[in-house]
């Protein structure tokens, strides 16, 4: 039983973890906002699902190595849910005094919600043509055809002139007393005419064994545009990477959870900060034998400086001169 009842734990824990929870820190709130935690965590971990198969089918269109599919599914998968991650860390909570008020829609954290959107959208792609790829097949087969046609029929506008112009040479001859060069001369026109023939043929096999063969990913996407459902694919795949972000942001900075890490960071701060100051009097007394050495510091709240002190008041001479006065006696 109790196996299971910390597998259960590791779980839940793991978890919330994820979206950089410190579980300490959130047990002694008393799971303050827990359920919130708890689903942003969850829809991560389905971003991760989404984003691996997302990319492995874009590389599965790409290639015809499904090793090389899944190592390269898993680095980018990785890649993207990491910048992921990070990005919806970054969202700052702290409250910050009048001076520097804080608000989400600043331009930090549109920056970072531009890009997670990108990130998202490019993950859609592979998606909506996943999703569309019966009706995208038909879509690319017509545009195979005609890609092939337009090439076929540039190709030969390349070699018409050529071929009218050994045409005439021919007709030409063909008027003339026949004789050995005459006709020596004609088959030459002939093999020339069948030399040029074999090679737009050959290029339109090539051409066309090579449209045969292409995915055309970037195709896919841009026909699979035309389909009103799809553009509903990629708002909701938006939408489930913008969740775990409002739903973190929505607890407030004032919570159970976050008034006890900003005091357990505040704490970790304030000591490696002491420790930062010991040090340093320690070298200035091994180095130069100073000791007791007092650190000006232009803000009251170091090392966080968000609050300056008030600058000297300068005194007119005459004040000086009266401050003097009465300092000597007078």
């Amino acid at each position: 039983m109790a196996k299971q009842r910390y597998a259960r734990f590791w779980s839940r824990r793991s978890i919330v973890s994820l979206i950089g929870i410190d579980y300490p820190i959130l047990e002694k709130s008393e799971l303050d906002n827990f359920f919130k935690f708890l689903i942003a965590g969850s829809l991560v971990i389905g971003i991760l699902i989404i984003s691996f198969c997302s990319v492995f089918y874009a590389f599965d269109l790409m290639f015809d190595m499904w090793h090389a599919e899944i190592l390269l599914s898993s680095f980018f998968s990785l890649m993207f849910f990491t910048i992921y991650i990070f990005l919806i860390q970054t969202f700052s909570k702290e409250i910050f005094p009048t001076a520097y008020k804080f608000k989400f829609f600043n331009l930090s954290n549109l920056s970072r919600i531009g890009f997670v959107l990108m990130i998202g959208f490019l993950i859609a792609q592979p998606i909506k043509i996943f999703l569309y790829r019966h009706q995208l097949s038909i879509d690319l087969q017509q545009y195979k055809r005609k890609l092939y046609q337009e090439f076929s029929r540039e190709n030969s506008s390349l070699y018409s002139s050529d071929i009218i112009k050994l045409r005439n040479e021919k007709n030409n001859y063909l008027s003339m007393a026949k004789s050995k060069t005459l006709d020596s001369e004609i088959d030459k026109i002939d093999a020339a005419i069948f030399k040029i023939n074999h090679q737009i043929n050959l290029a339109n096999i090539l051409a066309n064994e090579k449209i045969s063969n292409s995915n055309f990913f970037i195709k896919r996407i841009e026909l699979a545009n035309k389909y009103p459902g799809t553009t509903l694919i990629v708002i909701s795949i938006l939408a489930l990477f913008f969740t775990p972000i409002l739903l973190i942001y929505s607890i407030s900075g004032t919570s159970e959870y976050y008034k006890l890490k900003k005091d357990n960071d505040k704490k970790l701060v304030l000591s490696e900060y002491f420790l930062f100051k010991q040090k340093y009097a320690q070298l200035f007394k091994k180095g130069y034998g100073i000791a007791d050495i007092n650190f000006y510091e232009p803000f009251s709240d170091p090392p966080f400086n968000t609050r300056k002190k008030t600058e000297p008041e300068y005194l007119k001479q005459e004040d000086f001169f009266n401050n003097l006065l009465s300092n000597e006696g007078f």
